[in-house]
C-alpha cells in the first residue's frame, strides 16, 4: 500500500484486539454461511471456491488463535509479576476473572509505589532544603571567621551574620543588641528590615527585659508568649523569637529574629540555627572585650617599639607631677617627617614603614637613657626629656634633626617642636596640644 508516496506495510499486529476479534468472527462466520446458502439454493459451487472459503475460515480461526493467545501471556506474565514483587494469584478457575483480580492487584500496587514516590520525592526535596540550610549557615560561619581573621570592625561582621540570619530563617526583620563594656548598657549592634530608631525606642523603653532573658522565648502559632504579643505589635510582626547571647553564664546581648507569616510555627532547626548565629556573635563580643584588655595593656608601638600614645600620656602626667614635687624642670619633644606623605607617594608604603623603623632608632638613640622616646601618630615622635628645660630641649632637637637629615642625604625633612612644664601646660594634655599645634613654628625652632 503507497500513500503520498510512502510505503505502508500493513500487519493485523497493529490492529486493536476488538478490530481482530471482529475480523476473525467474520471470517469463521460469514463466509461459511454464504457458502451453505449457495449450496441450498442450488447454484454450483466449485471446488476452488471450496478451498478458498476453507483457508479464508482457517485464516479467521488463526486469528482467533493469536488473540487467546495473547490474553493467555498476558495472564501468564501478570502471574510472574505478581509474583516477583511478593504477591499470590488469586484462586480462580476462570483464567479471565483470574486475570482480572491480577490486573486490579497490580494497579493498586502501581498507584501505592506511585504514593511512595511522590512521598520520597517530597522528603527528598525537604531534605535537600535541610542540607542547603546547614550549608549556607556553615558557609555564613566561616565567611564570618574570614573577615574575623583578616580585622574587619566587629559592626560590619555583626551586620553580615545578621543579614545572613534574616535570610537563612525568611524573616521579615531581625536586630542584636550587645552590652557596651564601658557603660554595661545594652546598645543596638545591628539590624535588618527596620529602622535602627525604631528598635532603639522600643527596646529602651517599653521592654527593657530584653535584657535579661534567661532563655528562648517563642511566640508563634503554637507558642503563646503574652508579653511578646505587645512587642510584635510594636515591630509589625505576628512570629517573635527571643534568643540570649551568653558568654559564659553572663547575658551580654539579645538576639530576635520576627516575620509577618499566618500559621507560622518556629521548627527546631530554626532555633537551632538561632542559637548558632548567638553563640558565634558571643565569640566576637568576647574577642573584642579581651582585644580592649589587651590593647589597655599595650605600652609598646607595634612598628617601631617606641613607648605608645597612651602610654606617654600616662607617663607624661606622671613625670610632671614628679617635677613640680622636686621643682625640677621636665619637657616634651615632638619631632615630625613633614614631607612623608610625598615619600610614600613616591617609595610605596613599605619603604614608609622602613623608613619610619629607621628614623625611630635613630631618634631612639641619640637620646639619654632616661628619656622617654614614643611615637605619636603616623609620621612623628616624641620624647618626655626627664629635667631639662626648653631651651635645652631645642638645643636637643636641633641636634637630632641635624643627625637624621644628614644620615638620609637630604630624603629626609624634618619638623620640631618643644613645650616645658608648667610654663606650656600644667597637665599632659595641655603640653601635648601645645606641642602638636608649635610643630615647625619658628618659635619653635628658636633657642631662648
Amino acid at each position: 500500500m503507497v500513500t503520498n508516496g510512502v510505503k505502508k506495510k500493513f500487519s493485523i499486529q497493529e490492529l486493536s484486539l476488538k478490530r481482530r476479534i471482529w475480523i476473525a468472527i467474520s471470517l469463521v462466520t460469514f463466509i461459511p454461511l454464504i457458502v451453505i446458502l449457495y449450496h441450498f439454493s442450488g447454484l454450483y459451487i466449485s471446488i476452488h471456491a471450496i478451498i478458498v472459503a476453507f483457508l479464508i475460515v482457517s485464516l479467521g480461526w488463526w486469528i482467533i488463535f493469536e488473540v487467546f493467545s495473547s490474553i493467555v501471556r498476558v495472564y501468564s506474565n501478570s502471574k510472574k509479576t505478581l509474583k516477583n514483587i511478593g504477591e499470590d494469584a488469586p484462586d480462580v478457575a476462570n483464567e479471565v476473572q483470574s486475570l482480572e483480580s491480577i490486573i486490579d492487584i497490580l494497579s493498586s500496587k502501581m498507584r501505592s509505589g506511585l504514593e511512595q514516590l511522590k512521598d520520597f520525592s517530597q522528603k527528598t526535596e525537604e531534605l535537600n532544603h535541610e542540607v542547603s540550610r546547614k550549608v549556607l549557615v556553615l558557609s555564613t560561619i566561616l565567611q564570618a571567621n574570614d573577615l574575623f581573621s583578616k580585622e574587619v570592625p566587629a559592626r560590619e561582621i555583626l551586620q553580615f551574620l545578621n543579614q545572613r540570619l534574616k535570610e537563612i530563617l525568611e524573616m521579615k526583620i531581625s536586630f542584636c543588641l550587645l552590652m557596651d563594656e564601658v557603660s554595661g548598657k545594652f546598645q543596638l549592634a545591628s539590624y535588618c528590615g527596620i529602622d535602627a530608631a525604631k528598635v532603639e525606642e522600643i527596646t529602651a523603653k517599653q521592654f527593657s527585659d530584653l535584657h535579661k532573658l534567661g532563655k528562648t522565648f517563642i511566640l508563634d502559632k503554637e507558642n503563646k508568649n503574652f508579653p511578646y504579643i505587645k512587642l510584635a505589635s510594636e515591630l509589625g510582626v505576628i512570629n517573635v523569637v527571643v534568643t540570649p547571647i551568653l558568654s559564659r553564664t553572663l547575658q551580654v546581648g539579645t538576639l530576635l529574629a520576627a516575620s509577618s507569616s499566618e500559621a507560622f510555627t518556629f521548627s527546631k532547626d530554626d532555633l537551632s540555627v538561632l542559637n548558632l548565629f548567638a553563640q558565634n556573635i558571643a565569640i566576637i563580643w568576647e574577642h573584642k572585650r579581651l582585644a580592649r584588655k589587651v590593647d589597655e595593656l599595650e605600652v609598646f608601638d607595634y612598628l617601631t617599639g617606641l613607648y605608645n600614645e597612651k602610654y606617654i600620656e600616662k607617663r607624661l602626667d606622671e613625670e610632671m607631677v614628679r617635677s613640680l614635687s622636686y621643682q625640677r624642670p621636665c619637657a616634651l619633644l615632638f619631632m615630625e617627617i613633614s614631607n612623608y606623605d610625598e615619600y610614600q607617594k613616591k617609595f610605596g608604603p613599605i619603604e614608609s614603614e622602613k623608613l619610619i623603623k629607621k628614623t625611630a632608632k635613630m631618634f631612639k638613640d641619640n637620646l639619654r637613657p632616661i628619656d622617654i622616646p614614643g611615637r605619636f601618630g603616623l609620621s612623628r615622635l616624641c620624647a618626655i626629656l626627664i629635667e631639662k628645660n626648653k631651651r635645652q630641649s631645642q638645643v636637643i632637637a636641633k641636634e637630632l634633626k641635624t643627625k637624621i637629615e644628614d644620615n638620609f642625604k637630604g630624603q629626609v625633612k624634618l619638623s620640631f617642636s618643644v613645650a616645658e612644664n608648667p610654663i606650656d601646660g600644667v597637665t599632659a594634655k595641655e603640653l601635648i596640644l601645645f606641642a602638636e599645634s608649635h610643630i615647625g613654628t619658628s618659635e619653635a625652632n628658636e633657642v631662648s
